[in-house]
């Protein structure tokens, strides 16, 4: 009933959504749909953002950095199997020849982490994608499967740590530096959940402890935005892409809740986990007598911040209808329940 529901009631991106990723339907049978969302304002907004993306502009919380261009675009049906995608992606060799790059080591370190899931996600064709992802999924499984929550170093030890960051906790440098950030952070989530079903059993293991150290009690305790990085030649940056499970007692980030209960129900370790069962019970309360949802609309905000903290939840909908908050609450939950099934089955 709620997907004939959002059919009828959806515009152009949900109702195409809705056949693709619900039903199951061919987009070689979507063609006049997939038209739809090309044909819209925001669509052909969102391109021209990927048109201006410029070489170095990896992690940045506005349109105009990777990390919100490629998930955006993805989010409304377009990757580089779209052949209007695929012209403008071709235009970029950055995009198709190396992952990306970055002024000095460090940089160029994190700018290849904070990419990777976006490139995978939009199916780009790029040489080096699997073997850095497997890569990192060893290095952070070094680290997890010993259980060591101890990952801040003493005050005392930093002295010239700049006034706005000194009220946040630094995070160990032979953790978060070296040869590649021993952390897992919400960045390798994605790219993890973009490669699970690809990977042989012993990388999906090494995945499975991941998962198992995030969810953990001992992982809740992991302040909000994680902490300091501690860079050579005394740089300081602001560390802020934990992976703390949403819908949890110690915490109210309404915000991107529903975003990240959605990344990690591809896992089946956090679907199994109690928590996670518990968070769609929780959502079960905003379930309408017609079998629609309706979500608090904290749940489903739209603003200029980093995708990856749930900031893009609109899916295309005209805000001033009546019904939209009805509409999008719907499919994310559908979308949810389909991909728990899947796992469980």
């Amino acid at each position: 009933m709620s997907l004939e529901w959002l059919l009828e009631n959806s515009g152009a991106v949900i109702r195409y959504k809705t056949q693709h990723e619900l039903m199951n339907v061919n987009i070689k049978d979507l063609y006049d749909d997939l038209a739809d969302i090309i044909a819209l304002p925001q669509t052909q907004k969102r391109l021209t953002y990927l048109k201006n993306l410029d070489f170095g502009r990896v992690h940045g919380s506005d349109h105009t950095h990777l990390e919100n261009v490629l998930p955006m675009l993805n989010d409304f049906g377009l990757n580089y199997d779209i052949e209007v995608y695929r012209k403008v992606a071709n235009d970029k060799p950055y995009l198709t020849e190396n992952i990306t790059s970055g002024s000095d080591f460090f940089t160029e370190q994190y700018n290849k982490i904070i990419a990777l899931p976006f490139l995978l996600q939009s199916k780009i064709p790029q040489s080096g994608f699997f073997d850095f992802a497997c890569a990192r999924i060893d290095c952070i499984y070094n680290f997890t499967k010993n259980n060591d929550y101890d990952i801040y170093d003493e005050p005392e030890k930093h002295k010239r740590i700049p006034k706005p960051f000194r009220n946040r906790p630094v995070i160990k440098p032979e953790i978060a530096f070296g040869e590649m950030c021993r952390l897992p952070m919400i960045y390798d989530i994605l790219t993890m959940a973009e490669i699970y079903k690809q990977v042989p059993s012993d990388i999906q293991t090494k995945i499975d402890n991941v998962i198992d150290y995030v969810l953990s009690p001992e992982y809740d305790v992991v302040p909000f935005m994680y902490g300091i990085l501690v860079a050579p030649k005394h740089r300081y940056y602001a560390m802020g892409w934990e992976c703390k499970k949403p819908f949890n007692d110690n915490q109210d980030y309404s915000y991107r809740n529903l975003h990240r209960l959605l990344l990690y129900s591809r896992f089946p370790k956090a679907v199994r986990n109690p928590w996670f069962q518990n968070a769609v019970e929780f959502l079960q309360q905003y379930k309408t007598k017609e079998d629609t949802y309706i979500f608090p609309k904290e749940y489903l905000p739209e603003e200029d911040k980093n995708w990856i903290l749930g900031s893009h939840m609109s899916l295309g909908e005209n805000r001033r209808k009546k019904n939209w908050i009805e509409v999008e609450s719907t499919f994310y939950m559908q979308k949810l329940l389909k991909t728990i099934y899947t796992l469980r089955g």
